[in-house]
C-alpha cells in the first residue's frame, strides 16, 4: 500500500512538472507581462544616442569655461603668493579679497552651470521618455500585454526573454 502511495505520489509531481512547464511558457507568449531595459533603449537608439551627444557637448562647453576659469584664479593665487614679499599689508589684503571674489564668482557659476545641465537634462529626456511610454503602450495593447515593467528601475532580476521588448522599443522609439 506504500509503495502504491508513493508511486501514485510521484505520477502526480511529474505530470503537474508536464502539465505546468508548458503552462508558464504560454503565460509568457500570451503576453502577460512585459519588460524592458530603459538604459539599453537609450544607448541603443538613434534618438537616445543624439540627446546623449547633445547634453555630452553642452557639459564639455561649460567645463572648458570652469577649468580654465580655475586654473587662472589658481594662477593669480601662486603669483599673489610670490608677491606677497614686496607688497604692502594693504595692497595684499586688497588682493586677496579681490580673488576671494573671483573664486565666489566662479563657484557660483559652476553651481549655475550644474542647475542649467539638470534641467538641460529634464528638458532634452522629457519627450524622449514620454515617446517611450507612448511606445511601450502601444506594445502592450498590441501584445495583451496587463503589465510592462523597467528591468533595471523595477528590481527585476529574472525574467523570461520572450518577456523582453527592449529591441521593439528601442526600434519604436527611432520611428
Amino acid at each position: 500500500m506504500r509503495q502504491f502511495r508513493a508511486i501514485f505520489v510521484m505520477a502526480a509531481v511529474a505530470l503537474a512538472i508536464v502539465l505546468l512547464c508548458p503552462l508558464q511558457r504560454a503565460w509568457a507568449q500570451q503576453g502577460q507581462v512585459g519588460v524592458f531595459n530603459l538604459q539599453k533603449v537609450m544607448a541603443d537608439s538613434k534618438k537616445g544616442k543624439d540627446a546623449a551627444k547633445k547634453l555630452e557637448t553642452k557639459a564639455e562647453g561649460y567645463k572648458k569655461t570652469l577649468e580654465a576659469k580655475a586654473k587662472d584664479i589658481e594662477k593669480k593665487m601662486q603669483d599673489l603668493d610670490k608677491a606677497r614679499a614686496t607688497l604692502s599689508d594693504e595692497a595684499f589684503e586688497k588682493r586677496r579679497g579681490d580673488l576671494a571674489k573671483e573664486y565666489n564668482s566662479y563657484l557660483e557659476e559652476q553651481q549655475k552651470a550644474a542647475a542649467d545641465m539638470q534641467k538641460a537634462e529634464a528638458d532634452t529626456m522629457r519627450p524622449l521618455l514620454e515617446r517611450v511610454g507612448a511606445v511601450v503602450e502601444n506594445l502592450a495593447k498590441e501584445r495583451g500585454f496587463q503589465v510592462v515593467l523597467e528591468a533595471r528601475e523595477g528590481g527585476l532580476f529574472y525574467f523570461v526573454d520572450m518577456a523582453d521588448i527592449t529591441a521593439d522599443v528601442t526600434k519604436g522609439l527611432d520611428r
